[in-house]
């Protein structure tokens, strides 16, 4: 692994404290479903709004902010600069600008949009320019260098058109347009991307998988660059087809990456399956339906948004990140302790298995009720109440880890 070394890593308490945030969210994002579930009727509806980014701010952007921190120095092998002031604060107004969002949506009290706006731009686009000047010190300009660098400028980038949509929900011009603009962006240009770049690395390193072909980690960040500019001037010259051509060509992005990781994960040398593999075919299966879903959309100009959330959101997104968790957490626990000499440390014990299967399982109930939901409105509150559990599960076993880590170290302190 590149650039392996205490010296490099942020405190372990760090990531840990980004996941067990992000996790909070998702109970959140249970009772805010549980509340406006039956309320809304499209994704404009501010409730809608304030329900996605909760799950988006609140849970994708702590959890990805998170990692990063603390994969940039391991993967990339360059270190963040004052790491732990710089991530406090950071987390400090991500979690201002993100309340603050919510809390303007749902009681339409301007000053709170205001608050909103500064410190998103604060937290998000400070962090985007923090990172890109970190990884762009190596020396090593490999493909998920390449791509980790243009995903953070998206980053940036999709947060300025998501302030622009905000300033535009006075009423002054289009709101519908630079929201669409910046919902693109965090997709294709923030998330996508960025987990594309992980996985180069990720999937051969954890499971002896063969690596992505080369066209693909040379390429694809190139065409969604491209695809992503050229949406953006057929918005701005209302150029139809341009716009069509773009959506189609990221669409089609995505079902090949989806579909070559499911045939490398199934193809990989490490035959035993574990629930990481279970939360990366399910994600990656999402991710292929959901693109071919958008194409159908759309050819045949079908309005189906909350399908499509639900497959790219809940089912591709949240579905990678959770998987990811339970690999990253055991590992940057195993890490640190054996950075300190606790050599005893067994990546197995950090989270019980059980509870992550338990966990896998519940969420996979909650999905289909969600799915079923869109037939029977009232289906979502079975799916909110079984989310709520999954998430439960889901930040019990990340504390777990931290409880894991604190109880090697004061064994090692009174046997040492």
């Amino acid at each position: 692994m590149y650039g392996l070394s205490l010296e490099q890593a942020p405190p372990y308490k760090i990531p840990l404290f980004y996941y067990m945030t992000g996790v909070v969210y998702l109970l959140l994002f249970s009772i805010a479903i549980l509340v406006f579930g039956l309320k809304i009727d499209n994704r404009f509806y501010y409730e809608a709004i304030a329900i996605t980014h909760i799950l988006t701010l609140g849970f994708f952007t702590h959890i990805m902010f998170g990692t990063l921190f603390q994969m940039v120095p391991v993967i990339i092998g360059v270190a963040y600069a004052k790491v732990e002031s710089q991530a406090k604060m950071i987390l400090l107004f991500l979690n201002l600008g993100t309340l603050s969002f919510i809390i303007s949506l749902l009681t339409s009290v301007k000053i709170f949009m205001h608050f909103a706006m500064l410190f998103l731009g604060l937290s998000v686009i400070y962090f985007a320019l923090y990172s890109i000047i970190t990884i762009i010190k190596t020396k090593d300009k490999n493909p998920t260098v390449r791509t980790f660098i243009t995903a953070l400028a998206f980053l940036a980038i999709g947060a300025v058109f998501g302030i622009l949509a905000l300033l535009q929900l006075g009423g002054i011009s289009s709101t519908m347009k630079f929201g669409d603009l910046h919902l693109s962006i965090m997709i294709f240009g923030w998330v996508f991307m960025l987990f594309s770049g992980v996985a180069y690395k990720i999937l051969p390193m954890f499971y002896v998988a063969r690596e992505y072909p080369l066209f693909i980690k040379n390429c694809f960040y190139i065409i969604i660059s491209l695809s992503l500019v050229s949406y953006y001037f057929s918005m701005i010259y209302a150029f139809d087809v341009g716009m069509t051509i773009s959506k189609i060509v990221l669409a089609s992005v995505a079902f090949v990456f989806a579909v070559t990781t499911i045939r490398i994960l199934k193809n990989r040398k490490r035959a035993r399956s574990d629930i990481t593999v279970k939360f990366f075919y399910f994600a990656n299966t999402n991710l292929a339906l959901g693109s071919l879903l958008w194409i159908v959309c759309i050819l045949f100009g079908l309005e189906l948004d909350f399908l499509l959330s639900m497959t790219i959101g809940l089912g591709f997104i949240y579905g990678l990140i959770n998987g990811m968790l339970y690999k990253i957490v055991p590992f940057l626990t195993w890490f640190h302790l054996s950075s300190k000499s606790v050599f005893d440390a067994e990546m197995s014990e950090v989270i019980k298995i059980k509870w992550m299967k338990i966990q896998f399982y519940i969420f996979m109930l909650s999905f289909a009720f969600f799915i079923l939901a869109l037939v029977y409105r009232p289906f979502v509150f079975v799916a909110a109440i079984l989310f709520f559990i999954s998430s439960t599960l889901l930040l019990y076993n990340i504390v777990s880890g931290y409880l894991y880590h604190s109880k090697m170290i004061k064994k090692a302190v009174v046997y040492g």
